[in-house]
């Protein structure tokens, strides 16, 4: 008998969602443990000291030999090779095609997998920077409510941590609309022939690439874009033919999202929400300022003070698969003393009042 397996993820996680589905997809049992990023997540400690502490990782107790895996697709090249009895492979049988869909699927982890999560997160700030707090959600209940005071007065702290771990205040500088916008039209092009990504049967690239584009559901500007039709169209198909969790497949952010922004739609009817956008609009003196300090903040915090955040982890370079990796954009922050701690919440504290909104500015402007 299949002892469980164990899945230690990030619930909101499209690398996650993407282990999540192949599990799901093969019938195989496990058990899910959410990480704690500023705890201790009880099962790591059996995990070795080499592993990069990077979700998901999977621990399978049938294996007595290496328990331990992470990065996303070679766990999934290892469900598929450890568990070949489900009637649904996800990668082909030949050693060649296998090769082209595993690069396929650590290129889409390496490019828009990064790409997605980033823009999310831009996004996330924007509309509900309180929800940030969802970060201390294995440590402190109230966490996952983004209306308690508590997280209100915490999530500006998280949400510095997260600019600078990821890079949110240098999207526009990176271009990550448009090289979005790139990989969408090239995949709908192969769309517009074929029914998937790679071949003419489903594998774990149309199962990554749909997992990886989740978070767009909830970015206007590429959700409402009619270019990117076929891909969200392709989307809705793959999960309702092979994701058995379909459509319950929502995380705790997105349903937030979705809660608040029908509450905005709701209050948009309301003479007080009318009156605060007409003095919003008026009110030229508020956007001289923000116009100044945001030049301010440009020029103090330029690219150039970036470099003291250094990317976290190594790529690694084997040609085994099962040792291949994506690539991970998370960068390490290390204080030093007091003193950088508070220089590092004030340079990343106006980064969030003063870059972020022109980041989302530049997100949802119009084509």
């Amino acid at each position: 008998m299949i002892k469980h397996l164990r899945f230690y993820q990030i619930p909101w996680s499209h690398y996650c969602d993407k282990v999540r589905w192949a599990l799901d997809l093969k019938e195989i049992p496990y058990d899910t443990i959410n990480y704690n990023p500023y705890g201790k997540t009880k099962g790591l400690e059996r995990a070795p000291k080499t592993i990069r502490k990077l979700m998901p990782i999977l621990e399978d107790p049938n294996n007595n030999d290496n328990p331990f895996r992470c990065d996303s697709t070679p766990i999934l090249l290892y469900l598929n090779t450890q568990y070949p009895q489900s009637s649904l492979s996800l990668f082909p049988s030949s050693s060649e095609q296998c090769q082209q869909v595993f690069d396929t699927c650590l290129r889409l982890d390496s490019e828009l997998g990064l790409y997605t999560r980033r823009i999310a997160y831009v996004q996330i700030l924007k509309e509900k920077s309180s929800l940030m707090s969802i970060l201390l959600g294995e440590k402190y209940s109230w966490a996952h409510n983004p209306d308690d005071i508590r997280s209100r007065l915490f999530s500006p702290f998280i949400a510095c941590f997260m600019i600078a771990r990821y890079r949110l205040h240098r999207i526009r500088e990176e271009q990550l609309r448009e090289r979005t916008e790139q990989i969408l039209l090239d995949i709908g092009e192969r769309l517009r022939t074929h029914d998937y990504l790679v071949g003419e049967q489903f594998s774990a690239v149309d199962l990554t690439f749909c997992s990886l584009i989740k978070p767009l559901q909830h970015v206007p500007c590429f959700f409402d874009d009619n270019r990117f039709r076929i891909i969200f169209d392709y989307h809705e198909r793959i999960r309702q033919k092979y994701d058995p969790k379909y459509p319950n497949i929502d995380n705790f952010i997105e349903k937030i999202i979705d809660k608040h922004r029908l509450q905005i739609k709701t209050n948009e009817k309301s003479l007080i929400t009318r009156l605060k956008i007409f003095i919003h609009r008026i009110n030229f003196i508020q956007r001289i300022f923000f116009a100044f300090m945001t030049m301010i903040v440009k020029t103090v915090y330029g690219p150039t003070t970036d470099n003291e955040e250094v990317p976290q982890f190594n790529v690694l370079s084997s040609q085994d698969n099962q040792e291949k990796a994506a690539v991970n954009d998370q960068r390490r922050i290390t204080f030093k003393s007091i003193w950088s701690m508070i220089k590092f919440f004030v340079k990343y504290y106006c980064h969030l009042l003063f870059t972020i909104p022109n980041q989302a500015a530049y997100l949802n402007r119009k084509r």
